[in-house]
């Protein structure tokens, strides 16, 4: 009976996904729905969940599902299965009685009680009087198929496998993104999909990358650098950007959450109950906030923590060096775009870059994002420092043969560079900015500020990506 409302649910969601785009909104919200699908086997320590892997004990790999010889049941050590879905699990030792809480559901159990509470209700744990919650190696484990139908869910025992399958509501709760936009989410995020390159480097901030299901790298990410870092890459499909999103790759992949920035994809995926949550890092202190909240949403929150210390460490150390520069002797500097004659207005992160790296942006005082000027204008800023992007389509060359931009200082006294790029360019609002403050800072100011770029650059993408950078990666990266 259960395998049979089992597949039927399955093909139910199936059905779903294939003619979503035919139904109302509002029933394809309600279709749409984040379960747990979990899967234990007896004598294993691991459990899969939504496709992934996780222990069931972190510290004791000993603790594992077992059958119950005497009764002939499952019992499950029950913590993380609930946990994982955002439910909640109580243990009051004294009473020797566990609650579980899920959605609308509360289960109280005492071990070696047959009885149990569910909702109010006093029942049979069992048709077989005999089955209580035990305790085996310090764990309460909690007969499999009552746990999973009293919460909600159905439980599946495959005899041949020895596996538990278990189908469970996701604890939902509602969150406000870095927008100001309300979202439902689940609490607990195991299958991620992003829709912007900024959001998917985020991601890795926290340690979050192998759960990624769908993900947007962009062109300039897909580069040599994160193929390496991130053999996964090509395997996993795109689904647009914040732009235009692909909600039939969307719901295909039934993400728990998409990570996305502000754009006409969110109304999409509104429409069609996808929990989309978006992010922004254009702004002073929203790349900080970002990792602490992509942090807290996927729950790798130790993983957040100790990247924005790393962060946190090494924006004060530059602070520090460049604060000998006296105010008056401050360089000008320009920062070009796409091209020499597009730069960006004092709104973008390019413009809080330089004033963290001790410069000054000569742009800072226009709106508008993006914006194209003319080479007057570029002469009446008179920068002394030009930086090329790493996706300036002029090079170092074509900007000092400029006739137009003879009597630049910039130009004048050769003072312009190349900003480095790796995973991405060192000017984008993600964590790998701090490394290009830190390189304009020593480009500005040569003689005070100094820093040991092959050391920096190491210690970053150790600790945001786990990965040690080839030695003519880094000698290429530190000139």
């Amino acid at each position: 009976m259960h395998t049979r409302v089992h597949r039927s649910i399955c093909l139910v969601l199936i059905v779903t996904i294939m003619l979503v785009a035919g139904f109302p909104s509002a029933i394809v919200r309600a279709a749409y729905q984040p379960v747990s699908s979990v899967v234990l086997t007896v004598g294993s320590p691991t459990m899969t969940v939504n496709g992934f892997s996780f222990p069931i004990d972190v510290a004791n790999s000993k603790v594992v599902p077992v059958v119950e010889a005497v009764w002939d049941r499952a019992l499950v050590p029950i913590r993380n299965v609930v946990e994982l879905t955002g439910g909640s699990v109580k243990w009051t030792p004294a009473a020797k009685m566990v609650r579980l809480s899920l959605e609308s559901h509360v289960v109280d159990l005492t071990v070696g009680n047959a009885n149990a509470r569910v909702d109010g209700r006093t029942v049979w744990i069992d048709t077989d009087h005999r089955v209580a919650p035990t305790i085996i190696l310090d764990h309460v484990m909690i007969p499999v198929r009552f746990a999973a139908q009293s919460l909600g869910g159905l439980a599946n025992w495959n005899a041949e496998s020895r596996t538990i399958t278990l189908t469970l509501p996701k604890q939902m709760e509602q969150v406000t993104d870095m927008m100001g936009h309300t979202v439902t989410v689940p609490r607990r995020v195991v299958r991620i999909a992003t829709l912007s390159a900024t959001a998917t480097q985020l991601v890795f901030a926290v340690g979050a990358q192998d759960q990624l299901v769908v993900a947007s790298f962009g062109s300039a990410v897909k580069g040599k650098a994160m193929g390496a870092i991130y053999p996964r890459m090509n395997q996993i499909p795109e689904a647009g950007n914040q732009n235009a999103a692909n909600i039939e790759t969307l719901l295909a992949a039934r993400p728990d959450i998409v990570l996305t920035e502000e754009g006409p994809a969110l109304e999409q995926m509104k429409a069609v109950g996808l929990p989309a949550y978006a992010f922004s890092a254009e702004q002073p202190g929203q790349l900080t906030d970002a990792i602490k909240r992509m942090g807290a949403l996927t729950g790798h929150v130790a993983e957040a923590t100790s990247s924005l210390n790393l962060l946190t460490t090494k924006m004060k150390e530059i602070a520090d060096a460049v604060s000998a520069v006296e105010p008056a002797r401050r360089l000008r500097v320009y920062v070009a775009g796409t091209g020499i004659f597009k730069t960006f207005a004092g709104d973008f992160f390019q413009t809080f870059m330089v004033r963290n790296g001790g410069g000054v942006s000569v742009s800072e005082q226009l709106t508008g994002g993006k914006i194209d000027v003319s080479p007057e204008q570029v002469l009446v800023w008179n920068p002394d420092v030009i930086i090329l992007t790493s996706y300036t389509k002029d090079t170092v060359s074509d900007v000092l043969t400029n006739p137009q931009l003879q009597n630049v200082a910039a130009v004048r006294d050769h003072r312009v560079y190349v900003m480095p790029k790796y995973v991405v360019s060192w000017d984008m609002p993600v964590p790998e900015s701090f490394l290009g403050t830190m390189w304009l800072a020593h480009k500005l100011y040569p003689d005070q500020v100094r820093f040991d770029m092959s050391v920096e650059i190491a210690h970053f993408y150790q600790q945001f990506y786990g990965f040690t950078v080839p030695a003519a990666d880094l000698a290429a990266l530190s000139q």
